[in-house]
């Protein structure tokens, strides 16, 4: 097996065993970013003689037995939208084609404290918004890989990289990890620190994380956090919305939601129907207000100088957030609070909630990113989730289920997301046509 191919944890595990070096697995990956990179269009920047300089002093580190985490020597793709140090970081726009942090994001420099590797930044919708970035998906070229962290989903997808940071605001984790397959995890709102990224919406960006497996997504959860990662996969108790979100959803998507939750009943899932609050219904305007809100008071002052140089979507989404009056804005908040504490008291009694992971499978053509109606609720509630990859659809492209926990309690999520991974055991091999 070729490096490129690896996990994080097998890369872990080969690095702390000195049966490969950190210099190795960077070799190996650069080779294959030369080799399907010009076909995916995943990254915006590779930063090829520092993620080889930081692996020559990751791997006399590790030959010395100096650890620094599980993360020591794994290479990783960053959004760009996160500041790097030295390394461009454009956000999509052309406002900032030139734009050279002088100092790192709280994840990157925690990243690199840690031993990871910064691979390069992975390309965003301009500004973490609907504008799609030139980025295919690696399940078949012609469909989107959803939006905003599309180069992150499609560098791990590829085996570009074994695992890749974005941010959420709407879907922006959750719809491009299930449009390509791979797990991934949008923590607690607040657990990951967003300075240093470039916001979209203050109030409901998270920062999150996409890799091969559910273990990776424990083990870089630990390792920036200290949460311990679970211990058991003991068979859980999963709440469903059926009703909702059997009517939402496309008829694959339906179709792929009701087999995943027969194989988990029959693997020993306790599954019970919760009834969603009365806010729900509620939930997606008053998000909709609050970033458009909040996305307009980030970018007036530069929109007012540079209207044109905005792509279509970011530029009604300023527009209308120029023109919703402070009473609106506080009454969405209000509404938020309010789901926040209904939903929280209705989920309760069980482990996690199980919903499809988006409205419809990935779409053909790179003219959107997809719809993000299915992950709304949880970057509005700021409630955990993670992607699990369940099935395929007719044409052969992934499809994926939403787990979604209780606010802080990621090792318990993560435990379920575990024994879900295990039952559902989905091969997440991009086949790259």
């Amino acid at each position: 097996m070729e490096p490129f191919q690896l996990t994080v944890t097998e890369s872990a595990e080969k690095i702390r065993y000195g049966q490969l070096t950190p210099t190795e697995i960077v070799e190996s990956l650069l080779g294959r970013i030369e080799e399907l990179e010009p076909k995916v269009d995943a990254w915006a920047t590779i930063d090829t003689r520092g993620a080889l300089k930081s692996a020559k002093t990751l791997t006399r580190e590790a030959a010395d037995g100096r650890l620094r985490s599980p993360l020591h020597g794994i290479p990783v793709g960053i959004k760009d939208i996160f500041n790097t140090k030295g390394l461009k970081t454009r956000m999509g726009s052309p406002l900032f084609s030139d734009y050279v942090p002088e100092s790192d994001a709280a994840v990157v420099a925690n990243l690199r404290r840690a031993g990871a590797i910064i691979l390069g930044k992975t390309e965003t919708t301009e500004f973490a918004y609907l504008d799609p970035a030139p980025t295919k998906n690696p399940w078949n070229m012609e469909y989107t890989p959803g939006g905003s962290s599309s180069g992150s989903a499609a560098a791990v997808a590829s085996r570009m990289c074994p695992l890749a940071f974005g941010t959420q605001t709407g879907g922006s984790i959750t719809r491009p990890a299930s449009f390509c397959g791979i797990p991934a995890m949008k923590p607690t709102h607040g657990l990951l620190s967003t300075e240093g990224i470039f916001p979209q919406s203050w109030s409901l960006d998270h920062v999150g994380f996409m890799a091969r497996s559910v273990e990776d997504l424990s083990t870089t959860l630990q390792t920036l956090t200290g949460i311990e990662p679970p211990k058991t996969t003991r068979k859980p108790k999963i709440g469903l919305a059926s009703s909702y979100f059997n009517e939402a959803g496309t008829v694959d998507i339906t179709c792929n939601y009701n087999k995943s939750i027969e194989r988990l009943k029959r693997s020993g899932a306790q599954l019970v129907e919760i009834e969603l609050p009365e806010s729900f219904r509620v939930v997606h305007p008053s998000h909709r207000v609050i970033m458009f809100a909040e996305a307009a008071a980030v970018h007036e002052v530069m929109f007012r100088k540079n209207p044109s140089s905005y792509r279509q979507n970011i530029q009604g989404e300023v527009y209308s957030g120029l023109l919703i009056p402070s009473s609106t804005y506080l009454h969405a908040q209000r509404i938020r609070g309010k789901f926040i504490r209904e939903i929280q008291a209705t989920m309760e009694s069980i482990d996690a909630l199980l919903t499809p992971a988006t409205i419809t499978p990935p779409l053909k053509g790179l003219t959107s990113t997809g719809d993000a109606a299915f992950n709304v609720p949880w970057s509005f509630s700021g409630f955990p989730t993670v992607n699990v990859p369940s099935g395929l659809n007719d044409e052969g492209l992934p499809l994926g289920i939403q787990l979604v926990g209780r606010p802080f309690e990621e090792a318990n999520l993560l435990g379920v997301a575990l024994w879900c991974e295990e039952v559902l055991l989905f091969n997440n091999e991009a086949p790259l046509r």
